[in-house]
């Protein structure tokens, strides 16, 4: 068991330092990711908001 949570815990963070090394790497795409994220929050808000307006 404990062995099997040290094997956890060091695949995340080869995990972590993978995706780090990549987000370093690529910050125009981790921009790009956030700007749509946040793009498509905005329209789920309004479509809500539009959507209990009509109740």
């Amino acid at each position: 068991m404990e062995e099997n949570k040290q094997l956890e815990d060091m695949a995340r963070k080869l995990k972590n330092e993978r995706s780090k090394a990549w987000a370093r790497k690529n910050k125009d795409k981790i921009k790009e990711i956030n700007k749509r994220y946040w793009l498509k929050k905005a329209k789920e808000k309004l479509a809500e908001e539009k959507k209990k307006e009509e109740e």
